[in-house]
C-alpha cells in the first residue's frame, strides 16, 4: 500500500513517523520520516527482498534500534512494562493494534485516567488508560515493550512532547 504521495516505503512507517516525533520533539533532531524510512530500509535483507518489511507489517523495534544506534544515539528497549513503568519512561514508542493491524504510537503522558499519544496515523489524541491498556501489544517472551532513544546529552528541556492539560481536554 503506498503512502502519502504514492511511496510505497512511507506506506508502512509508522515507526517512522514515531521515531521522527521522538527524534524531533524531545531532541531537536530535524530528521524526517522520510529520511528514518530510507535509513531503516538500507539494510541488505530489505534490499534483497522488498516484499519482506510489507509481509511484517512494517519495520521492527530492532530496526528502530538499528537506526538510533548509527545516528549515535544510545537505544533502550523495555520489556515486561506494566502501566506505571511506561508512564515513568515517557516519552517512548509503543507497539499497539489499531484498526486490525500492528501499529506504533508515541506515549506522551497520563491525566485523570486519559494517556495522550502522539500517534502518526490520527495525531495527537488521547485514550482511557483501560483502552490503551487492551491495545499495547504484548511480544512473545517479553511481555509489553517500549523503546526510547536517548541522545548523548540528554533530552531538550522542557520536552516539547510534555503534555500540557489542554492536551486532555475531551468534549462530549
Amino acid at each position: 500500500m503506498p503512502g502519502p504521495g504514492g511511496d510505497p516505503v512511507l506506506g508502512l512507517s509508522c515507526e517512522a513517523a514515531a521515531l521522527a516525533t521522538l527524534l524531533n520533539f524531545a531532541y531537536g533532531d530535524p530528521v524526517t520520516e522520510r529520511e528514518i524510512a530510507l535509513g531503516l530500509i538500507d539494510r541488505a535483507a530489505y534490499l534483497d527482498d522488498q516484499d519482506l518489511v510489507r509481509a511484517r507489517d512494517g519495520f521492527s523495534l530492532l530496526d528502530l534500534k538499528r537506526f538510533v544506534d548509527r545516528c549515535g544515539y544510545e537505544d533502550t528497549g523495555f520489556g515486561r512494562l506494566n502501566l506505571d513503568n511506561l508512564l515513568a519512561m515517557i516519552p517512548i514508542i509503543v507497539p499497539v493494534w489499531l484498526a486490525g493491524v500492528p501499529h506504533f504510537v508515541v506515549a506522551r503522558g497520563a491525566y485523570k485516567g486519559r494517556v495522550v499519544l502522539a500517534d502518526p496515523l490520527f495525531g495527537n489524541r488521547t485514550m482511557p488508560l483501560e483502552a490503551f491498556e487492551r491495545v499495547w501489544l504484548p511480544y512473545e517472551g517479553l511481555g509489553r515493550v517500549g523503546f526510547k532513544a536517548k541522545a548523548p546529552g540528554g533530552p531538550i528541556a522542557p520536552s516539547i512532547l510534555t503534555p500540557e492539560q489542554a492536551d486532555f481536554v475531551t468534549l462530549g
